[in-house]
């Protein structure tokens, strides 16, 4: 029998919040735009991560074992529904 290696990518819902100031409801928006860009490329750890309703995923490769090492066998294999992004009508 052979061993493999899969690794696996899926999404999670996570929450975090911020506190911005703004002159108006449309400046407020915009502002709450800017600063959830700045949270979404920031590494570090959000307040609440859902981890009951794991969502959408993809195998990021399948990686053979062998007597010589790791060997590549596929990357990006979709393995679910895209549940985040559901097409119209389905």
């Amino acid at each position: 029998m052979t061993e493999y290696i899969v690794k696996l990518g899926f999404w999670l819902r996570a929450y975090d919040s911020i506190t911005i100031e703004a002159n108006s409801d449309v400046a407020a928006i915009e502002a709450a735009k800017v600063a959830a860009k700045r949270a979404m490329e920031s590494a570090s750890q959000p307040e609440h991560i859902d981890t009951d309703d794991r969502r959408e995923g993809i195998i990021a490769y399948i990686d053979r074992i062998s007597s010589t090492g790791k060997e590549p066998v596929i990357e990006n294999v979709p393995f679910d529904d895209d549940r985040i992004h559901p097409q119209p009508g389905g």
